[in-house]
């Protein structure tokens, strides 16, 4: 989507999407402020600008979260766009007990299963348990939020869960997914902002003409800014991954061997 728009090799200007990158405080630069999971950066020749920032989190986590983003957002000039994802197990795990059927089956199973010897292939988390072939509830179906702010006109993010202009929710799973309209419209906006930062970074920091910016500013993003579905299978996958963690740890406690 960002490879769409029309930026001019003579501008010298790269929009990487950066990974678990720390932000630094403007003002100190050997202060860390956060390391969000995913951003969008802007880099120039002589400064570089975030765009947006993005992060993924379990329920348990969300206000730590939040305090931290508004830490940072509060010192850092240029985001126009804040993206949380949020995970939320509909109940809590508890290991298996000595007597319950994985407690049974640990007493003939010793060796430990790897990952794919351990799950089931229609094992899927936003729709249904994980039980995988050792007989226990290893995690409980995920429910996705997604939580979209922008930056207000008047120099802030308002951080509130209130649906308006500013600021969006809307639940990915489980389905019937719910505020999806809304917050594809929000994105698209985010979107647009965007691509008028880079605008104004290209006349501060550019040499350009006025036909050269006439595609940027016509540029319009798609309709959908995500792949939503790939967005779930990337959890899915993680939390398998947690859960065989837990049976590992479950394993090994249980006098298991690998």
């Amino acid at each position: 989507m960002i490879d769409s728009m029309p930026i001019k090799e003579e501008w010298d200007l790269i929009l990487p999407l950066l990974g678990s990158n720390a932000i630094k405080d403007p003002n100190d630069a050997q202060k860390i402020l956060g390391v969000p999971d995913s951003m969008l950066e802007l880099q120039g020749s002589n400064q570089d600008v975030i765009l947006w920032l993005m992060e993924v989190t379990v329920s348990q986590c969300f206000g730590d979260i939040m305090r931290k983003i508004k830490e940072y957002m509060e010192k850092c000039e240029g985001p126009v766009m804040m993206i949380v994802i949020i995970i939320h197990e509909a109940r809590a795990y508890s290991s298996p007990e000595v007597t319950s059927s994985a407690g049974i089956w640990a007493k003939t199973h010793k060796t430990l299963l790897n990952l794919e010897e351990w799950q089931h292939d229609d094992d899927r988390l936003v729709d249904g348990l994980v039980q995988s072939v050792v007989p226990h509830r290893w995690m409980d179906r995920l429910d996705i939020t997604i939580k979209v702010w922008l930056h207000h006109p008047d120099g802030h993010f308002s951080f509130d869960d209130a649906n308006n202009l500013y600021g969006r929710s809307a639940q990915l799973t489980p389905e019937p997914c719910t505020g999806m309209a809304g917050l594809e419209a929000i994105l698209k906006r985010g979107m647009v902002a965007i691509r008028n930062s880079i605008i104004d970074f290209v006349e501060k920091e550019c040499e350009h003409s006025q036909e050269d910016l006439r595609a940027l500013r016509e540029w319009m993003p798609p309709m959908r800014i995500f792949n939503w579905d790939e967005i779930v299978d990337r959890v899915h996958k993680a939390s398998l991954r947690d859960a065989h963690k837990r049976y590992k740890v479950w394993h090994t406690a249980n006098g298991g061997h690998r």
